[in-house]
């Protein structure tokens, strides 16, 4: 059907008029990987500030969000100010859409260097590291694994959980350090060849980290790639499980939020991403969305004691993960024989 000129302009005008209303309403609209649980603190903080400010938060799944957002980019209508996604993951998005506006937040200097985006499109909140997580009603400390390369012993056979990269965002940071990051520091034991290994010892492929984290406190998988927010999720509660640090380092996953270039409210949008690297909601970040302050003067410790500051976080190449997605899943699935 061939729309009017006239008839065009009214759609444009009534489109604007819609915008102006929702920019004037003080509804701040947020579309969220991260679960409305974790969520609620830093909006009850950010309210305080900002009491007239409306937040409204939609949350998917990581790879369920990525979809919606593809869809709405592809119409050019985006139905939210913010995203809160990790930063591999906006990085693809703005490669593919140019979708989002860049912001640097009032405080942004006091963010650790290596976890800021270079590019100024997304907003570091907070870093997500890969750990070892375990039982430790079927796993006693001295029997515990202490690297990344002890998973790949006979007795783990069918004990492993691992995150599946074809619904998990997240896991291609993991992807990416075993087999792009050891392999360049002359880590001869990395590469591809690690995960025709891993395989071996059949390892429970799962959609989500939380299904993991549960699987790991029941014992029902007592050993697992985990996310710190996971782990720190467990010790709050209580669960029977504990955290690794593997000898040949972490990769950090940044946790962030990204802008919208055409928002319908970019003042409450930037307020939001001005209250995330506050030192107010930095503090917040490990009961809220369970991973570590991306500032050195927040006082933080991980769950086995080390101070945030005394930790050297590996953080992850989003342009190749953002590049390389599909080309790494399609590896991962010979690898694992799929």
């Amino acid at each position: 059907m061939t729309m009017t000129r006239p008839v065009a302009l009214a759609i444009a005008g009534a489109l604007m008029a819609t915008q102006a209303a929702q920019a004037q309403d003080g509804a701040l609209r947020i579309y969220s990987a991260y679960p409305d649980e974790h969520m609620q603190a830093l909006i009850e903080g950010f309210g305080k500030a900002h009491p007239d400010v409306d937040v409204q938060v939609s949350v998917q799944p990581g790879e369920q969000l990525l979809s919606t957002l593809e869809l709405e980019l592809r119409a050019g209508r985006p139905q939210a100010d913010l995203v809160g996604l990790n930063q591999a993951s906006i990085a693809a998005l703005q490669q593919a859409h140019q979708a989002f506006a860049t912001y640097a937040p009032a405080e942004l200097d006091a963010v650790r260097a290596e976890v800021r985006d270079p590019s100024g499109t997304s907003v570091p909140a907070c870093v997500n590291l890969y750990l070892l997580q375990y039982n430790t009603n079927a796993i006693s400390e001295e029997d515990r694994p202490s690297s990344w390369n002890d998973l790949l012993d006979p007795r783990w056979k069918s004990q492993i959980a691992l995150a599946d990269p074809a619904s998990s965002q997240s896991v291609h940071s993991f992807i990416w350090f075993i087999s792009e990051y050891l392999p360049s520091q002359q880590d001869g034991s990395f590469g591809w060849e690690y995960f025709e290994k891993l395989a071996q010892n059949d390892p429970r492929l799962e959609r989500s980290h939380g299904t993991i984290r549960d699987m790991t406190a029941s014992g029902e998988r007592p050993l697992a790639v985990q996310l710190l927010a996971n782990g720190q999720t467990s010790a709050n509660r209580g669960d029977p499980t504990s955290l690794v640090w593997p000898e040949e380092g972490s990769p950090g996953e940044i946790s962030s939020f990204a802008m919208f270039e055409n928002a319908a409210n970019p003042e409450a949008a930037r307020a939001w991403l001005d209250f995330i690297v506050s030192a107010e909601a930095q503090a917040m970040m490990p009961a809220a969305l369970g991973c570590a302050p991306v500032r050195n003067d927040v006082d933080y410790r991980f769950p086995d004691g080390t101070a945030v500051g005394d930790v050297t976080i590996v953080p992850v190449d989003t342009d190749f993960i953002a590049a390389e997605r599909d080309s790494q899943i399609d590896r991962f699935n010979a690898a694992f024989g799929r």
